[in-house]
């Protein structure tokens, strides 16, 4: 029983001492290197182009979700996608019917 009670104490002990060991590893790296840590040498480019590429995606957001007249001679017009979809739908619903 005595044998029992020693493999337990040495898992415990163990585990407890890697764990440690983690946790020292942890501490060690957040305090000599996170603090440290310099400034990115191209953070202006990064915000420029971060910023283009927002104003990028909103401008396609605005294609994709918004009416606008492309050339009113010709009758072209950009309606939105959902509005599209709808009316292809609806075409294809038209066009099935009459063929039967």
């Amino acid at each position: 029983m005595s044998e029992t009670q020693v493999s337990q104490s040495n898992f415990l002990l163990s585990f407890l001492g890697s764990l440690g060991a983690i946790l020292i590893f942890v501490l060690i790296l957040f305090l000599a290197y996170l603090p440290n840590r310099p400034a990115p040498v191209d953070a202006a480019i990064v915000a420029e182009r971060q910023a283009r590429a927002d104003e990028a995606r909103a401008a396609g957001i605005r294609k994709l979700t918004q009416y606008e007249v492309i050339d009113a001679s010709a009758g072209v017009a950009r309606i939105p996608i959902q509005e599209a979809m709808k009316l292809t739908v609806s075409a294809y619903k038209e066009t099935a019917s009459a063929s039967d």
